[in-house]
């Protein structure tokens, strides 16, 4: 008996195959999660690097594996494995390195001097984010060889995003663990070392479900580009993809720290008449945010047909994102108005969790653009570009939150030990919380309004494409 396709009408991937295709990419993203909401934190809370420090260790890391992130899409365009595959072998190959690598990194040795710590972060963080580079341009370039029929693109590049923000709201419940696990008596390094196994180790594993995919769309050597100049100039060309990176890279410029420090030391609640502590208030404020950030998701690609198009999709999530800051902002945060503020960020998640799956729908409607006018394509380094712009980010950041955890005099040791907080510290943390992400979201808006790609245009160059494909034989009618 044939299997259902996702799109019932000229449909090419089977719906069992879409199914473990997006439960690789929750696992990868359980994994991701980690690395990204917690080892920030960690590096201050329990190795106990000075933030200013750390925040321009872990910066460098980013920048170079950023600028590094375009090479590697070339190698992936240039390199064919001899089943003609291009992304799988990489999705089977990965998962289990990245995997041990995280648990390493979550792996107190008790160096003495913040220099030894910060050389082993240092080289650790960049064999992770090079093989994770390697893994991640796989996987989302997958999306882009599945299938040639655009709504089903869509609805992997829909999906696996859901996925991802699933595998982000698992590792959501990890604050309330941590509180948990403390009131019972373990240490917070013991903590952070169960989470790596289980989100870091083990979502690793989940991750190789998506080597399940299969590539349909076979890059032959009319479609291939020969070098990484030529790569290079064709992305450059690219406009959609270079002012889609241009928002990513002014999006970093958001003046803020990770929340956890906002919720660990200065947020503490009352729910059903209990008073609770701030890393639980954190989990639940998560949560809320989560529930209704899946009903945004499901309806990406019916806004899109609304509003004209993924461009527009990712305007209107990032001016969500401003207004509702703003507005809690002024709220504000003390005792149970965190709760208002947990609704206010809820409604503004509805078109704010659009985002990764109208820029990745985005990014694969510009390569088809780019096949339509060049006769080429580069799937892995138009991804890999879309990663760099996300690192580029990520590094900018991250060095900006140490030099504000300086500014803020915060001393993970002295905490420890039983100090308060600076005072500095309890005055601008709820200003850097709430309204540094809405500077980058606002920011990034900018370059998106010169982005002109109307329907008519997706469905004269979808087409196009087609006919071409099917004189070269590269699919069936």
């Amino acid at each position: 008996m044939k299997e259902e396709k996702m799109v019932t009408k000229g449909g090419r991937v089977p719906r069992s195959e879409a199914l473990k295709y997006v439960f690789g990419i929750f696992g990868q993203n359980l994994s991701c999660a980690l690395m990204m909401g917690w080892f920030f934190v960690y590096c201050t809370d329990v190795l106990y690097i000075e933030g200013r420090t750390i925040g321009i260790v872990l910066g460098i890391a980013r920048i170079w594996d950023a600028v590094n992130d375009p090479v590697m899409g070339t190698l992936i365009d240039r390199h064919q494995f001899k089943n003609g595959n291009k992304f799988r072998p990489f999705l089977k190959l990965t998962p289990v390195v990245i995997g041990i690598i995280v648990i390493l990194l979550f792996t107190n040795w008790h160096f003495v001097g913040d220099i030894p710590k910060a050389i082993y972060v240092l080289i650790l963080y960049l064999a992770y984010d090079m093989i994770f580079t390697i893994q991640d341009v796989s996987m989302w370039s997958m999306t882009s060889v599945m299938t040639d029929v655009p709504e089903e693109r869509e609805k992997l590049s829909q999906w696996g995003r859901i996925l991802a923000a699933i595998g982000f709201g698992v590792v959501g419940v990890f604050p309330t663990m941590m509180d948990s696990l403390k009131n019972a008596g373990w240490s917070t390094e013991r903590i952070y070392f169960l989470a790596a196994i289980i989100f870091g180790f083990f979502g690793m594993i989940i991750s190789m479900l998506a080597a399940s995919a299969q590539e349909r769309i076979r890059v032959n050597s009319e479609t291939q580009t020969e070098s990484f100049r030529d790569n290079l100039k064709m992305l450059f060309n690219n406009k959609i993809v270079m002012l889609v990176l241009l928002g990513n890279i002014l999006n970093g410029l958001s003046l803020t720290v990770p929340g956890a420090y906002f919720f660990q030391h200065k947020v503490t609640a009352t729910l059903f008449g209990k008073e609770i502590g701030g890393l639980t208030v954190m989990t639940i404020f998560t949560g809320i945010t989560y529930m209704f950030s899946g009903v945004g998701m499901f309806l990406t690609t019916k806004l899109s047909e609304k509003v004209g198009g993924m461009r527009n999709v990712l305007i209107i999530a990032n001016l969500a994102t401003v207004i509702t800051r703003v507005i809690a902002f002024i709220i504000g945060f003390e005792g149970n108005r965190i709760w208002i503020c947990a609704v206010l960020f809820a409604i503004g998640s509805i078109p704010g969790q659009m985002f990764g799956i109208a820029r990745t729908a985005l990014w694969g409607d510009s390569i088809d653009y780019m096949e339509y006018k060049t006769g080429k394509r580069a799937e892995a380094i138009t991804f890999a570009a879309q990663t760099f712009c996300d690192k580029i980010s990520t590094a900018l950041n991250t060095v900006i939150a140490g030099f504000l955890l300086t500014f803020l005099e915060y001393d993970a040791e002295a905490i420890e030990a039983g100090a308060a907080v600076s005072e500095k510290f309890s005055k601008w943390i709820w200003p850097l919380f709430m309204i540094g992400p809405a500077i980058g979201a606002a920011l990034y808006v900018i370059p998106l309004l010169f982005i002109k790609y109307p329907k008519e245009m997706k469905d004269k160059v979808t087409a196009e494409l087609k006919e071409r494909r099917l004189q070269r034989g590269e699919i069936e009618q």
